[in-house]
Formats: structure tokens, sequence, C-alpha cells
């Protein structure tokens, strides 16, 4: 029997580092890759790559043939390619061509990432169907990825998600970590309330994608927690979740900050079709919160 072979790309990031973890169960030989020079998973097998390059690609493939990758790999700040929009195409769009166009060649399955940002914000939470119309350059770029995914692999699967939080690799900074350490600090914060998201917990999705990998789901699905609500909402329940005074949360839009790429306001993913998928991991924001609250964090 063949070995099962899974190439993880962006291995760094916060759902790379879960994937790499829920996927290391003994069941996989994991390659781990992201564009640095070093892994922050210790005892994982690594490789530093980056996706846009597409001899860099089909070299490290070709040497591991995996018959899976999933691809974590991402430029995602926001406001960072409205000023860089060339890497930006080059990592969420070419990136997934080169590593779809392998797959193409050499019987894989490719799982990749995408985001509630292919949409205006107009009319969420949105389900697979709605048509994108993304208002940034890193919608636009994630839009790109898909398409070009789309055009050249049958065998794919595109998850869709939205603000993703939970405990990663570095003490790099979260939502749920400003807020609980700005209000123990007893300091002011301005959240804004008219951004609406579905917040997906690292720990679930990566559990999610991997029974969606058994499961042979293909196409398009989302992923996010079940839960609607905007940021002040989410900031007030981590408060009142760690006991702490929500007074110091007060509530902004989105258009006094300034920011210099335009956010869509009504966002977030419907749900319902991985809602009817059986042993879907999709905790309550509360129950996360308390979870997070009692492990530390």
């Amino acid at each position: 029997m063949n070995e099962k072979k899974v190439l993880i790309t962006g291995g760094n990031g916060l759902l790379g580092y879960h994937l790499t973890r829920v996927y290391g169960d003994g069941t996989w030989k994991i390659l781990s890759t992201d564009i640095h020079d070093h892994i922050l998973s210790p005892g994982v097998s690594y490789f530093p790559l980056n996706i846009s390059d597409k001899h860099a690609v089909f070299s490290l493939c070709n040497e591991f043939k995996p018959s899976l990758i999933l691809n974590a790999a991402a430029f995602t700040n926001v406001d960072d390619c409205e000023k860089a929009v060339d890497t930006a195409f080059a990592v969420n769009t070419f990136g997934p061509r080169n590593l779809a166009e392998w797959c193409a060649l050499n019987t894989c399955k490719l799982i990749h990432f995408s985001t509630d940002y292919l949409f205006n914000g107009e009319a969420g939470p949105y389900d697979e169907t709605a048509s994108p119309d993304p208002i940034n350059i890193y919608g636009l770029s994630k839009l790109g990825g898909e398409s070009q995914i789309r055009r050249i692999l049958k065998n794919h699967l595109i998850i869709r998600t939205n603000v993703l939080f939970g405990k990663g690799p570095t003490e790099k900074a979260s939502f749920v970590r400003w807020v609980v350490e700005s209000l123990r600090n007893n300091h002011l914060i301005h959240v804004v309330d008219d951004q609406y998201n579905n917040p997906t917990w690292s720990n679930d999705m990566a559990l999610a994608v991997k029974q969606l990998d058994q499961l042979e789901v293909t196409g398009v699905i989302n992923y996010g927690g079940p839960d609607y609500l905007n940021r002040y909402e989410f900031a007030c329940l981590v408060s009142d979740i760690f006991h702490l005074d929500r007074t110091l949360i007060h509530p902004i839009t989105t258009n006094r900050l300034a920011l210099a790429a335009p956010r869509p306001l009504r966002g977030g993913l419907d749900i319902s079709r991985l809602q009817s998928l059986p042993d879907i991991p999709l905790t309550p924001l509360k129950t996360i919160l308390k979870h997070i609250k009692e492990t530390g964090y």
C-alpha cells in the first residue's frame, strides 16, 4: 500500500500549524512548508517554500510526491495588499495556480483556503452560490486563486472561511488576546460595530478539514463558526467570559479607522451545507472562549 503523504503550505501560520497537528496523528507522512527558513512546529519535517515560485513548487513536490496538498499559504494582511499588489497576486493567485498545475499532472488532491472577502459585504452571510464582488486587492487576489484552481484541477476542495482565531505557534497578538490583555490592563479599546462575521476557531477548522477530506467533499464549501455577530459584540462576549470590564470597550464605525483597504461590512458565511454533513465540529463561541480561559491564552 502506498504511503499517504500530505504537503502543508503556510505551516507557520495559525491554520497551517493546526493542520500539521491534526494530520500528524500517524496516518500521514507530513512535509510542512512556509516562506520562512525555520518551522515553528517542533518535530515536524519542514522545508522552506515560496508557492509563487513555480520551479520551487515543482521541484519540492516532485521529490516529496504528495497525494494531498493543503494550501494554507497566503498574503493575508489586507491593508498591505493595497500597497504590494504584485506580491498579493503572486502569492494569492499564482501560488495556487502553481500548486494546481502540479496536482493536475500528478493525481494529487488540492485543498485550498479562501475567504468571505470575495464579497462586497452588502448582503452577508453568503452561501456557496453567491456571486463574488471583491472590494479590495486581497479579495480580488483570493478570487483569482479560486479561479485558477477551478480552471486547472478537477480534484479540488476550496474551503472559504473568515475571522480565524485561536492559539498559534507564536505569541503574535490575536483579537481575543488583544481584548483580554487590553482590558486586564484597564486600557480603553475601540472596536468596530459594523463588521459582521462568524468567527472561526482554528482548532475546529483543522479537524473539519480532515473530516471533509475523508468525506471526499469537492468543489466549494463554507466553514465558519455557528455564531454570527459584529466585532464589538465579539469583544463584549470575550469580556463577559473572562470577567473583565466591558465598559472599557467603545464601539466605532469602520470608516472612522481610515484603513487603506475597504472592508466588507455585512460579511460572513452561510454554513448550511456544512451543517448537513456528519461529524463536522462547530463549537459555540461561548464554549470556545471558556475553554481558552480555562486552558490559558
